[in-house]
């Protein structure tokens, strides 16, 4: 059969896609080295586009040869090429939902795990029934109906990537809403292109651009990022004041946290263990506010948690979540224990970002002094008992 793809084109949009990849692996190797999930799904991510890449080509070279090791290739490669295809989305999906503090329901949790599930069972079953490609006889790739059922599956991770998106756009900060549509522009239009023009191998190379321009945002939001924790950092207040400052009807509430005894800490235990507290602090933070804010390291012993609500009861609830997660640490540490200083204030829009953190730091001045006095207090009843 006269093949209706030109393979010159297919290894050049590949070998593209493979170069580039290739530079970005290397050129992020020190973000790579920092372990977290964040950086475990773009790698992943990177890989199954690597893959999509390399498998791309061998899958067009083997189609239309006869024999039974052409038929094993065409087999073989188009059978992965789903399976990255649908890895892709998916881990771009986690990425996503770990960057943006995103906590899953366990409703969502087992939809995603039954859709991953289906969609590599569906691969398996195509080797013995035919639901999603076919082979003929003389070793010629074509696609069947159960294609677009598995090009659903992969864009339902990637509208669900959207919906968390402006879930947490909505109730986030200004850098939380990084721009996604570097990522889903060049792999939609990919995606479309090769769907609809047979012949045409866009995906895998699209992918690649995609994930070049994640990496370009993430590069360029690190300068508003702590080093050490993650979070945001001093330098993010201003570029959050100007964003509240265009938004009406602004309901937000500043969390100022302060470590008791940090000082204490790094000087009996040395400033590894006082590093390890602040990242414990900074996971407890995210964890708590999750979507619902922001966290900023304000200072060495001191995060700021802007969250989207004026209402009492959830600033409350917020405090205690925070209070009762530490007490959980402290039950497995018997080194020291962790404990904070938490006051809270609403911001007021009409009001300079200066004004609201001297505001805040006069509470927590009094919270601090509290505080001592209550340790105090506790000190001189345990000694005269």
């Amino acid at each position: 059969m006269q093949q209706t793809f030109e393979l010159a084109a297919v290894y050049a949009t590949n070998i593209f896609g493979i170069v580039l990849i290739a530079v970005l692996m290397i050129g992020n190797l020190w973000r790579f080295r920092e372990k977290g999930a964040e950086n475990a799904y773009l790698q992943l991510i990177l890989f199954f586009a690597f893959c999509s890449c390399v498998l791309d080509p061998i899958a067009y070279t083997a189609d239309g040869h006869t024999g039974t090791w052409p038929r094993i290739i065409v087999y073989g490669s188009n059978a992965l090429l789903y399976l990255s295809n649908l890895f892709s989305p998916f881990f771009w999906l986690l990425f996503l939902a770990d960057h943006l503090n995103f906590r899953f329901s366990i409703v969502h949790r087992n939809i995603l795990g039954f859709a991953i599930i289906a969609g590599i069972v569906i691969v398996i079953l195509n080797n013995f029934v035919p639901i999603v490609f076919d082979v003929s006889a003389a070793n010629v790739y074509s696609r069947k109906s159960g294609y677009w059922f598995y090009i659903a599956i992969a864009y339902g991770f990637l509208l669900d990537s959207l919906i968390i998106y402006f879930i947490c756009k909505r109730k986030g900060g200004l850098l939380k809403t990084f721009p996604i549509w570097i990522y889903f522009f060049p792999l939609v239009a990919g995606t479309l292109a090769q769907s609809f023009v047979y012949g045409i191998s866009a995906i895998s190379p699209c992918t690649a651009i995609s994930i070049a321009g994640v990496l370009a945002s993430l590069h360029s939001e690190r300068i508003f990022r702590d080093k050490l924790t993650g979070v945001y950092n001093y330098a993010y207040l201003d570029i959050l004041a100007k964003d509240y400052k265009k938004k009406k009807d602004l309901q937000v509430t500043g969390l100022l946290i302060n470590i008791n005894g940090f000082k204490n800490i790094n000087q009996n235990y040395g400033r590894f263990t006082g590093n390890k507290v602040l990242a414990k602090m900074s996971k407890i933070l995210s964890r708590v506010v999750g979507e619902m804010g922001i966290i900023l390291r304000y200072s060495s012993d001191e995060f700021i948690a802007f969250i989207n609500t004026q209402n009492e009861m959830a600033v409350s609830m917020c405090i205690t979540r925070i209070k009762s997660s530490l007490n959980e640490i402290n039950t497995f540490s018997t080194s020291y224990k962790l404990s904070a200083c938490i006051c809270s204030q609403s911001y007021n829009p009409q009001k300079s970002m200066d004004d609201f953190i001297d505001d805040i730091t006069r509470s927590m001045q009094e919270e601090k002094t509290r505080y001592y006095t209550q340790l105090q207090y506790n000190h001189r009843e345990e000694t005269e008992h």
